[in-house]
C-alpha cells in the first residue's frame, strides 16, 4: 500500500506518470476515501489538461490519456455519489470542472455542474474565504468578487496553509494559484 507522502515524493520529483499509476492502484484496490479521490481526480484532471506539456506529459501515449480521461470521469462519478457534501471534494472538483468543462463531458452540462458544485460549497461554508472568492470568480467584474478578494487578501494565506497543506501536486497547485 502506498501512501501520500509516496505520491507526494513522486509529484514533487515530476514523476507525474507513476503518481498516477499509484493512485490509481489504490482506487482499484478498493481505497476510495476522500483524499484518494481527490489526489487522483486532480492528477488525472490535471495529466489531461496538460497533454499538449511534454515536460508534465513525458512518456505518455495515447492508450495513457484513455486511461486518465476514463479514470477522471469514474472518480468524478463516485466523488459526486460519495462526497456531495464535502467542501474540500465541492471545492476542488467545482473549480476544475468549471475551469475546464469540455475535459469532463459535455462543455455546457458539466459547467453547470460545477457551478453547482461551488454553490454548494459556498452555501456550506460561506466564511471560508478561499470557496467565497472562487465561487465569486464567475462574476469577477461584480462588485461582491472584488470585495472578497480584499477580504481574503488579509486571511488567505493561513487558510491556504491550513487546506493545503501537503506537498504534493494538487496542493502545491491551489497553494500556488490562491497566492497571487
Amino acid at each position: 500500500m502506498i501512501d501520500g507522502d509516496q505520491i507526494s515524493e513522486f509529484e514533487t520529483a515530476t514523476k507525474y506518470q507513476e503518481a498516477f499509476l499509484s493512485t490509481k492502484s489504490e482506487w482499484d484496490k478498493g481505497k476510495r476515501d476522500l483524499s484518494i479521490c481527490l489526489n487522483l481526480g486532480f492528477i488525472s484532471w490535471y495529466l489531461s489538461v496538460e497533454s499538449g506539456n511534454t515536460f508534465i506529459t513525458q512518456g505518455l501515449n495515447d492508450n495513457d490519456y484513455e486511461i486518465i480521461e476514463l479514470t477522471l470521469s469514474e472518480v468524478t462519478e463516485e466523488g459526486i455519489r460519495n462526497f456531495s457534501t464535502e467542501t474540500q471534494f465541492l471545492l476542488i472538483f467545482g473549480y476544475m470542472i468549471t475551469l475546464f468543462p469540455h475535459h469532463f463531458g459535455d462543455y455546457e452540462y458539466w459547467e453547470s455542474i460545477g457551478k453547482n458544485m461551488l454553490s454548494k460549497a459556498y452555501e456550506l461554508e460561506p466564511s471560508d474565504p478561499i470557496i467565497e472568492m472562487v465561487f465569486l470568480a464567475d462574476n469577477m467584474r461584480s462588485e461582491g468578487y472584488r470585495n472578497a478578494c480584499l477580504r481574503s487578501k488579509e486571511h488567505i494565506k493561513e487558510h491556504i496553509k491550513d487546506r493545503f497543506k501537503n506537498k504534493g501536486l494538487m496542493d502545491k497547485y491551489f497553494q500556488d494559484v490562491f497566492d497571487r
